[in-house]
């Protein structure tokens, strides 16, 4: 039986966290305990913890992607197992969070897995038009009135930070 690794719920104002970086890849041993994904916040990163101890099996949210609590970021078990309604609960979590967030794409891939995109908060770019951003950069952006690819466009950044959005209000 395969174990989830899920975003927990961290507290009632946060709603989405960055996955920084993965410390275990597929295929390997991690123990109960362990540190196996370093997640950010608008506020803070913090260190994900392994909820039980099996083999990796498969990441289901890549480094820089945006998901929200309650996203299955990977799958624990032994080899050979899997779980194939993770990835229609995890399309299901997306469109709810793109939904509560206002948000027109989910995120996520086809295969239900989250992809290292945000969307754009833009009612002026396309539906295929994808942003990458820090959560706090879009909720600053948002509460700026800011459209998130038009900085992304004149600062020329890859990925939108605070520091980018004080760029781009200075150019402004």
């Amino acid at each position: 039986m395969t174990t989830r690794i899920v975003v927990p719920h961290l507290d009632a104002n946060i709603i989405d966290v960055t996955v920084t970086e993965w410390l275990k890849q597929p295929g390997q041993e991690v123990a109960k305990g362990e540190i196996v994904a370093v997640l950010t916040t608008d506020k803070a990163a913090f260190e994900l913890e392994s909820p039980a101890c099996g083999i990796l099996l498969e990441i289901l949210a890549a480094p820089k992607s945006v998901v929200p609590s309650g996203y299955i970021l990977g799958l624990l078990g032994t080899v050979g197992e899997s779980d194939p309604q993770a990835i229609a609960d995890n399309q299901t979590t997306m469109t709810a969070y793109a939904i509560a967030t206002g948000t027109r794409g989910s995120g996520a891939t086809n295969n239900g897995s989250a992809a290292p995109v945000d969307v754009a908060d833009s009612g002026t770019a396309d539906a295929t038009t994808r942003v990458r951003a820090t959560p706090k950069a879009r909720r600053l952006a948002r509460e700026m009135g800011l459209d998130l690819a038009t900085v992304q466009r004149v600062t020329g950044v890859e990925i939108i930070d605070e520091a980018a959005l004080q760029q781009y209000r200075e150019r402004d």
